[in-house]
């Protein structure tokens, strides 16, 4: 579907083109185990985003509403972000599981009035249920700035409560910058058949949400799809393009090495969030080859972006890329440039950057010349293509010297008898003990102790391997796979009280 032409002009005036132009198109397809397929036409969806944003007007008649909607990935949230945008209300798409004290905390830090009013949202019934999708409305307790966001995102909150941060883009269309360039150099084209089954409250899938529609794709919306289902899916909906995370590559992987003649359709898988496990990157390359795989590296504060195509990968393996529209330095702690060779603190600057962009991230360490660091540590080759190490904060000090903790739980993860792993510092153990929690491959024939100690001190070194070793299930994790340190201590804690190790 091909723009007509360069003018920007609002979101509502754009969609209202769409549905003009192929009513009864489908512009979302809900995907459901089993292979069901729920289809919602542009008139439909179009004529459905326009009754909310009506709807929320009316709501944040006051103007200064937030309308707080715990996201999945449904037709229902989509309409209500897209409505919001539409409405010029601003919004916070976020996960189900953030509610309650932590939700309230999160809220009031960010100058929200913790307070919400819960309501439900009619004519968004989730996956033709009875139930319509809620929404908690609250307040701006303070001045944030000169204009309001038109939308919030939460970081993972992974270590305590989850940061708010503001954007202030998508207040219009612009076929200049739809779709925009992470996703032009990702093999992303407009009218393409597209996947999203990443929560819909994640960075990187609001805007591949709110720029699909935009550019007139197909929307395929997959909630919670097993490995099996996913993957005949992308087989039978012809998808051309989706973003996956490494959790979700690797439980992808047994079905599409079985079947890769599913994976046919894709132009381009984009897998962000978390570091890649070299052997399932050259997996996954085997699948698709070096120029349909591509990775981004960048963080929810939105401060840069670095991009690489799996061809690239395969020339500067480990690498996440060059900066796209982004640059980078690497610095000591206090950001001033390291002219030695080595690791150290990755700081990223986006051009185009303003004051008030860095002013909203106060949490996050910046340098007075306007360059931001996520809390990584890495390097940058003679060819400007960054390599991340580890976390800062993975950075454990051991009776016998320096654990990275991350890098520990990559190497792990290589291990063919297990299926994931976290470590972490043991919190009041002494002289810097780690602990790590293993899940084993084979639940039955499990993994051999021994065995995996010799396979990481082949890899590392001895201050490095873990010193506490706990068999597990499963590791508590954040639906896009990040780990949730507070429940990792837990079970360390729940272990040590029972006499465990």
């Amino acid at each position: 579907m091909m723009k007509r032409n360069a003018n920007v002009k609002p979101i509502s005036v754009r969609l209202a083109e769409l549905a003009a132009e192929s009513p009864d198109h489908p512009a979302i397809v809900e995907v459901t185990a089993g292979g069901t397929y729920k289809e919602i036409s542009y008139r439909r969806f179009v004529d459905e985003v326009s009754e909310l944003a009506e709807l929320f007007r009316t709501w944040a008649a006051g103007g200064d509403t937030v309308i707080c909607h715990p996201a999945t990935v449904s037709a229902a949230s989509a309409k209500i972000v897209l409505a919001a945008l539409c409405a010029g209300v601003t919004i916070l798409p976020h996960s189900p599981q953030l509610e309650g004290e932590t939700l309230s905390e999160a809220l009031d830090n960010a100058g929200i009035d913790p307070r919400t009013r819960s309501v439900q949202v009619p004519g968004t019934s989730i996956s033709g249920g009875d139930s319509a999708a809620v929404v908690h409305l609250s307040r701006w307790s303070r001045e944030t700035g000169e204009q309001r966001p038109r939308y919030l995102l939460a970081t993972s909150g992974s270590t305590g409560i989850p940061k708010i941060v503001p954007f202030w883009d998508f207040g219009s269309y612009d076929p200049r910058t739809v779709p925009d360039l992470v996703f032009r150099a990702c093999g992303w084209q407009s009218g393409q058949k597209q996947l999203l089954t990443l929560p819909i409250y994640h960075i990187g899938t609001v805007a591949a949400l709110v720029q699909g529609v935009l550019d007139g794709n197909q929307l395929f919306l997959a909630n919670r799809l097993d490995p099996e289902d996913l993957l005949t899916a992308i087989s039978e909906c012809r998808i051309e393009w989706l973003m996956l995370t490494p959790n979700y590559l690797r439980s992808l992987l047994p079905a599409a090495e079985r079947h890769p003649e599913r994976l046919s359709s894709l132009r381009g898988l984009l897998h962000t969030a978390l570091p890649c496990p070299a052997p399932l990157k050259h997996a996954w390359l085997g699948l698709l080859g070096g120029e349909r795989l591509f990775e981004m590296y960048g963080g929810t504060e939105g401060v840069g972006v670095t991009v690489i195509s799996g061809s690239e990968w395969l020339a500067k393996p480990g690498s996440v890329g060059r900066g796209l529209l982004t640059e980078i330095r690497i610095g000591d702690p206090q950001g001033q440039e390291r002219v030695e060779d080595g690791i150290g603190r990755i700081y990223l600057r986006r051009l185009g950057g303003s004051a008030r962009d860095r002013s909203a991230t106060p949490w996050l360490q910046s340098t007075s010349d306007g360059f931001v660091s996520l809390g990584d540590m890495g390097w940058v080759d003679e060819d400007g293509y960054l390599y991340v190490f580890d976390r800062a904060a993975n950075r454990a000090a051991t009776a016998t010297g320096v654990a990275w903790l991350g890098r520990l739980s990559l190497v792990l993860r290589t291990h063919p008898d297990i299926l994931d792993a976290e470590c972490i510092a043991l919190p009041g153990a002494g002289d810097g003990e780690t602990g790590v929690l293993l899940v084993p491959r084979d639940p039955v024939a499990g993994f051999d102790l021994s065995e995996v100690q010799r396979f990481c001190a082949a890899q590392l070194d001895g201050q490095e391997l873990p010193r506490t070793c706990l068999r597990v299930d499963g590791i508590p994790r954040s639906e896009i796979g990040k780990p949730d340190a507070v429940a990792i201590k837990a079970i360390f804690n729940s272990a040590r009280t029972g006499g465990s190790s």
